[in-house]
């Protein structure tokens, strides 16, 4: 059973300053979304998974001229997203049903910290439902946390379980790196970044 919708009902008015100090005990993700405009200048984004709109609000800051769209499967998608709306469509939908009516569209696509959540089974459906979303030389930006034998990783993994509900399993880099090949081809992989404060933290860029 999941802790977390309890705790935030809870929280009132502090809910969002506390999720982002929670968030950034384990990433950085201003540094993400900076890194990620450093990889790729886009002016039509898809965020995957953008849940309540955490990066989403950075990547409308980052690329103040890019048309964005966020998806998700939750029923308050963007609920905490506090930019300018008009600069963002949220959409309550999966990645598959989204393509259908909106393939090969997206200069950059964005997936943070969702592939953990989705059964292992799912994983290469779901990457190539988003090399479909993707424009021909589209790129894809990745990043989720990577399995290791620390301290920080066990915390993750156990706020993660627990407070999602989810049974959350985390790959290796090289899992990862097989993973993207398996889908995107041998040499897809242009860049990898660890993002702070955590080494966990590892992004792929990614060229369709």
């Amino acid at each position: 059973m999941a802790i977390g919708p309890l705790v935030r009902g809870m929280l009132g008015p502090l809910e969002r300053p506390i999720s982002e100090l929670y968030r950034s005990i384990f990433v950085d993700l201003t540094a993400l979304v900076n890194q990620v405009k450093q990889w790729v200048d886009a002016s039509k984004i898809l965020e995957v998974g953008c849940g309540e709109g955490a990066v989403t609000e950075r990547l409308v800051k980052t690329y103040p001229h890019a048309e964005i769209t966020g998806i998700d499967i939750t029923p308050k998608v963007g609920r905490m997203f506090q930019e300018d709306l008009t600069r963002v469509n949220f959409k309550q939908q999966t990645i598959k049903d989204f393509i259908a009516e909106n393939s090969s569209q997206f200069d950059l696509l964005l997936i943070s910290d969702v592939m953990h959540h989705v059964p292992p089974q799912m994983h290469e459906d779901l990457l190539t439902d988003a090399k479909d979303a993707l424009k021909p030389g589209g790129w894809l930006v990745l990043k989720d946390w990577e399995r290791s034998k620390t301290p920080i990783h066990l915390l993750c993994y156990l706020l993660d379980r627990y407070i999602t509900g989810d049974r959350v399993r985390y790959k290796s880099a090289d899992e990862f790196r097989d993973l993207i090949r398996d889908v995107f081809g041998k040499n897809c992989i242009k860049a990898e970044k660890r993002i702070r404060p955590w080494s966990n933290n590892i992004a792929f860029l990614i060229q369709v």
